[in-house]
């Protein structure tokens, strides 16, 4: 997941949304949500869908494009 935690980091700080915020939305914890966000770990699939149906994008789009150069 190439680009995945640049992403999600990008992502919230575009939309302007603390990592705790964001984890409410998500259903999981602050812990786990950073853990993504920094690398330390994988989001399953079924989250994978909710991050990507939350910000208006494709999974592809936030696995493998680099979102902060387009």
């Amino acid at each position: 997941m190439l680009y995945l935690a640049d992403n999600m980091r990008y992502l919230r700080a575009k939309w302007g949304r603390s990592q705790q915020q964001l984890a409410d939305e998500l259903g999981i914890t602050r812990t786990r949500y950073s853990k993504y966000e920094y690398g330390m770990a994988e989001p399953p699939i079924a989250l994978l869908v909710k991050i990507a149906k939350y910000y208006g994008l494709s999974i592809d789009e936030i696995i493998s494009v680099d979102l902060y150069r387009v």
